[in-house]
């Protein structure tokens, strides 16, 4: 036992040794371990398990860093068997908040396409990466609050659409209106406690909540929050989309070493052949958007043509749909998938190239 236990304690000396000699290494290694097992335990956004496990961490957040501002003005005192447990506490509301970091930046990603929706998320994993690589709990009480706010609206930002079935400018509204309503919950929970530094209060909490408030609410009208709960799963263009019971069959003429085309993005066009763009969208069980898939010729002749598509959610693996573009001339083009409040779901650029062969085409199918 003896021999175990020394040898026990040498692993972890060395250990231990290799961590302070590679400590950048290690802590980006910890950041990015983390990031995965948060992403996969996520798991669907629209699952209730998960809509709670996000309240609980919002509102233990909320409580802790409230206790710890009641601590610093002398209104609160741990009692004698919390004390060692309570030393811990900023250590748990890092945690949490970084949990949550993690959870709606991965949200934003799958939501978000190219352009200002990238400006966002830097911002974002920014944050992400204060929060993970740096010792957080120096920051103090006002880095932990601004953090809960931008939390907080992230949250109700996909719960209210989510709950509405549809995106828009209201369900947007309505989910300001509602961290705004937790807010003063939280707020007139430490007026409460702390009648005297309601200034400090202010500064600490209502001031940073209502900047995030107001930053969100302008990126928004930029459109450049990603707009959760949909995400583009799949986008590519083809020869031929057939339906096939439930089952779809996209025909492509791409040959099998262009693997980082989706579909064929070199469009060898023959005469009578029509341009089909197909999209995959997740979308949460009793969701419904109307997104439009716009056309858009980049060589500068003509005007972009605009078709409506509709979106129905709760299949596992997304809702299929495709549009058909008949009239068209050779060049660059772009397919953008907008939703129905003007945010970019995602985009696909292709060529269209006209074919001078005659002979029989090797068309691949794939099923989808």
């Amino acid at each position: 036992m003896n021999e175990f236990r020394f040898k026990a304690s040498a692993f972890l000396e060395r250990l231990k040794a290799f961590y302070l000699s590679h400590e950048p290494a290690c802590s980006a290694g910890f950041f990015a371990a983390g990031f995965l097992f948060d992403v996969t335990a996520v798991g669907r956004i629209d699952r209730l398990h998960n809509i709670i496990h996000q309240a609980v961490y919002l509102a233990l957040s909320a409580f802790f860093t409230g206790l710890e501002l009641s601590e610093r003005f002398g209104r609160f005192s741990p009692p004698e068997r919390l004390r060692g447990a309570w030393r811990y506490h900023e250590g748990a509301t890092h945690f949490m908040l970084g949990t949550l970091l993690n959870i709606y930046t991965f949200f934003y990603f799958k939501s978000a396409s190219a352009g200002v929706s990238f400006l966002f998320l830097l911002g974002l994993l920014g944050l992400l990466l204060l929060n993970e690589l740096r010792p957080f709990e120096n920051y103090g009480t006002l880095l932990r609050m601004s953090l809960f706010s931008l939390c907080l609206l992230s949250y109700f930002t996909y719960l209210v659409p989510l709950l509405a079935g549809r995106l828009g400018t209201l369900p947007f509204l309505g989910s300001i209106a509602a961290s705004a309503v937790c807010a003063a919950g939280l707020t007139w929970w430490l007026y409460s406690r702390l009648p005297e530094r309601r200034s400090a209060v202010r500064r600490t909490f209502v001031y940073p909540f209502a900047s995030v408030a107001v930053l969100f609410s302008a990126l928004y009208f930029a459109k450049a929050i990603p707009p959760v709960p949909l995400s583009l799963s799949e986008i590519g263009v083809y020869h031929r989309v057939e339906r096939r019971g439930d089952s779809f069959e996209l025909f492509s003429t791409r040959p099998r070493w262009e693997f980082w085309q989706r579909g064929d993005q070199t469009f060898l066009a023959r005469p009578g052949d029509a341009v089909y763009c197909w999209v995959q969208v997740f979308a949460p069980v009793d969701f419904r958007d109307r997104l439009s898939v716009r056309w858009q010729p980049l060589s500068g002749g003509g005007a972009a043509d605009v078709i409506p598509l509709s979106v129905t959610g709760g299949r596992g693996s997304g809702w299929r749909g495709y549009t058909v573009k008949a009239n068209y001339t050779p060049g660059p083009w772009r397919v953008e998938v907008v939703t129905s409040d003007g945010r970019e779901l995602g985009r696909i650029d292709f060529r269209i190239v006209p074919d001078r062969t005659t002979g029989p085409r090797k068309e691949r199918v794939l099923l989808r």
